[in-house]
């Protein structure tokens, strides 16, 4: 058989593999050829050497390389299922290991979620319960502050009360005192006026007047009773009586 140059898939060289298949098809071709080598010679009295045998011992080189390049193809094939299987496999292992990471970044930011929401309401809820005691707290200072505002009105109203007491009895008591000395004050003039009446008496000259005969008189004093002005303001209807009266104030005075 003769030799021939045979090319290998681009990237490897296959040359040892090419051997293999090479001894392989001839192999299988001395097996051929053998067994029917053996027949012929068992039959050559009975039938004539078969058609098959003939085409067995034809076979040459280009079939082995046909062969060999089947053969180198089927491996290729087999190979590149492979491959694409094995990058099918590492696939699918990719995406279960991207989905397990998504799956277990989801529940990283879920639990992250979850504790911001939780503390998020641990918030609130302090400033909710903060917020309950200032109000309270509040609360209690305006209570509080009711109670003494009150409590002052209390005191104030009780002092305005006792200063109004106190104004009114001590009002009351001046009106009394007024009252007294008003009462103390007509008694006193009435005295004086009495004593200045007697006095004005009995310096009165009765003329021959007719009796019943009275007049008013308009009386001017200074300190120590001097009279400086005494003029009559309502007539008796006597001049001469009217006369006598303006005269006897001034000789009863001092008053």
């Amino acid at each position: 058989m003769s030799a021939r140059k045979r090319v290998a898939p681009k990237g490897r060289t296959r040359k040892p593999r090419a051997f293999v298949y090479a001894a392989m098809v001839h192999a299988i071709v001395l097996v051929v050829l053998i067994t029917s080598t053996n027949f012929a010679s068992d039959s050559k009295q009975v039938v004539e050497p078969q058609v098959s045998i003939v085409k067995a011992k034809a076979i040459d080189q280009k079939t082995i390389d046909a062969e060999v390049r089947r053969l180198q193809e089927a491996e290729v094939k087999q190979r590149r299922d492979r491959e694409r299987r094995r990058r099918d496999e590492e696939e699918k292992i990719a995406n279960l290991k991207r989905e397990r990471e998504l799956l277990e970044k989801n529940k990283k930011e879920e639990k992250r979620r979850a504790a911001a929401v939780k503390k998020k309401i641990e918030q609130q809820e302090k400033e909710l319960a903060e917020r309950k005691k200032r109000d309270a707290e509040e609360k209690r200072r305006l209570a509080d502050e009711l109670k003494k505002i009150k409590e002052e009105q209390a005191k104030m109203e009780a002092k305005k009360a006792e200063e109004a007491l106190r104004l009114a009895l001590e009002t009351e008591e001046k009106e009394l005192a007024s009252i007294s000395q008003i009462q103390s004050d007509d008694a006193e003039i009435a005295r004086y006026i009495e004593a200045v009446r007697i006095r004005v008496a009995n310096a009165f000259i009765y003329p021959d007047l007719e009796g019943g005969l009275n007049c008013t008189l308009y009386v001017r004093m200074i300190p120590g009773g001097d009279v400086v002005e005494a003029r009559v303001i309502e007539s008796s209807g006597n001049e001469s009586f009217d006369r006598q009266a303006e005269n006897a104030v001034r000789r009863a005075a001092p008053l």
